[in-house]
């Protein structure tokens, strides 16, 4: 993966630019140990090893279990210009023989990266920055932005879900100074970080795809997080667009606030109050949807590649997006009908005789209700179908009831019936499998995790011509089960 700059004219060549290094040197307070050869801009920066670096900044960062110190020579090879490092770390480390790269000493790698991003930002002058959160849904709506903005726009996203402190910087350095659009996911787990990530990002429009029961741990109560996820629309100057999920009461006290400081608010859903409204959603053939929209006074219908309700509404934050930007319906429809599924989200994939919608990137209960009805609705009546559902985490005190919540659904079934076989995976699970036998019929299989034995246990649960579903947090790791699935198809 690769972060591209901003274009600088350098002679009579254009290239992709970012900071010169001096620029680079005033953003991050830093000094120089030695000192670049060239005063030509970088393109970009970098934080993985593993990527071009050619021409980049590297920032060295380390956590928990990996320090980028320990990989600096790594970074030279992949091309990198400039090394970024702490100087409590750079007192103990030297490159063996000479570097092709400069070195710029600073205090704290991760909050030089953020320095470096707060000042380019302020240099995108003409670019119109679009900040997206919710509880779920936030890199598919990104994607269904970026799908309609693209059709007549130029411009960037966050690379995959990057949307922390790290992420949020890398995305925006990622953005060229003459970029139409820039958007960027914001994603939280603790109070006050979307207030700090928004505080960067400066955004001109603010997307709440939705307020759902995510991160309990962390912020205990539906409400904290409705306010957590509300100052991302607080950080909007007057003149700036929040587009919010409506039908949600919740919303409505925050948006008074919000009009009354001139952001302009459109809200889309269902109900009659919604600015973007969907009044009819018919499944295609094959796959994906057809919804008949009515929008700020406009009517049209538009055909989505992607499954389920959940998807519907988060095009219609899509739609708003686009018709503030003056595209027309035609631009708007064939901009979101090219956006496909990404990785482990909702991803149908034929594996031997068996049909896997792998939707293992994340979970909470509000995802896991979306997915599960998504998964009845497009299942064919007949077909024999299982699910597979994985821990959800961090949801705090309430985590057993919120996982026996899922489990009575399973059991009662989402949609038009209940699954023929319900395998629940983890310690926390084990509440949904309970729950699921006291509320329903169908079969259920608890598994404590997904060691060789448990997942030979569940492999054997599945019949030819079957239809999975993968569910669970990213902790769970459901796709490892594709690895199992091999294994028993090449014996």
């Amino acid at each position: 993966m690769t972060y591209m700059g901003a274009t600088s004219t350098i002679g009579s060549s254009t290239v992709t630019g970012f900071m010169t290094p001096e620029e680079l040197r005033t953003a991050v307070n830093g000094s120089w140990a030695p000192a670049p050869n060239s005063h030509v801009p970088t393109i970009g920066v970098g934080t993985d090893t593993r990527c071009d670096l050619t021409n980049r900044v590297f920032f060295a960062l380390h956590g928990e279990r990996h320090d980028a110190h320990d990989h600096l020579l790594d970074a030279v090879r992949a091309g990198a210009r400039i090394l970024v490092v702490e100087e409590s770390k750079w007192r103990r480390i030297r490159l063996s023989g000479p570097s092709s790269a400069a070195i710029l000493v600073v205090a704290d790698t991760r909050r030089a990266l953020q320095a470096a991003a707060r000042v380019w930002r302020q240099g995108l002058v003409a670019t119109k920055v679009v900040a997206i959160t919710g509880s779920a849904g936030k890199t598919t709506t990104r994607r269904l932005i970026e799908g309609v903005l693209a059709t007549k726009f130029r411009g960037s996203a966050s690379p995959k879900s990057f949307n922390n402190d790290i992420g949020v910087p890398i995305t925006l350095c990622g953005a060229r100074r003459d970029d139409d659009y820039l958007l960027a996911e914001i994603g939280m787990n603790a109070p006050g970080e979307i207030e700090t990530l928004a505080a960067l990002a400066r955004p001109d429009i603010a997307v709440i795809t939705m307020v759902g029961r995510a991160h309990l741990a962390g912020l205990g109560s539906l409400d904290c997080i409705m306010r957590e996820k509300f100052a991302l629309v607080s950080s909007l100057s007057s003149g700036g667009l929040a587009v919010v999920r409506g039908d949600s009461a919740l919303l409505d006290a925050s948006l008074e606030g919000a009009l009354s400081t001139g952001v302009r608010v459109v809200r889309f859903g269902e109900g009659p109050m919604n600015h973007v409204r969907l009044r009819r959603r018919e499944l295609r053939a094959g796959g994906g949807q057809r919804l008949d929209v009515e929008a700020c006074g406009r009517k049209f219908t538009v055909e989505l590649s992607l499954d389920g309700a959940h998807n519907a509404m988060n095009s219609l934050a899509a739609i708003a997006i686009g018709i503030d930007r003056g595209l027309s319906n035609d631009e708007i429809s064939m901009g979101l009908v090219r956006v496909q599924s990404s990785e482990m989200r909702f991803v149908r994939q034929q594996v031997g005789d068996l049909t896997i919608y792998n939707d293992a990137y994340n979970a909470n209960p509000d995802a896991v209700l979306a997915a599960l009805a998504t998964f009845s609705e497009i299942v064919p009546v007949g077909q024999r179908k299982v699910v597979v559902l994985g821990d959800m985490l961090e949801l705090g005190e309430a985590s057993p009831e919120l996982h026996a919540e899922i489990g009575r659904a399973v059991g009662r079934g989402v949609g038009a019936t209940a699954p023929d076989v319900a395998i629940f995976v983890g310690a926390l699970a084990a509440h949904a499998a309970r729950a699921c036998r006291e509320a329903g019929t169908c079969k259920v299989v608890h598994v404590a995790d997904l060691s060789p034995a448990c997942a030979a246990t569940i492999v054997r649960e599945f019949l030819p011509g079957d239809a999975i579903l993968l569910k669970g947090s990213r902790g769970a790791a459901l796709e490892r089960l594709l690895a199992s699935l091999q294994e028993r198809l090449a014996a």
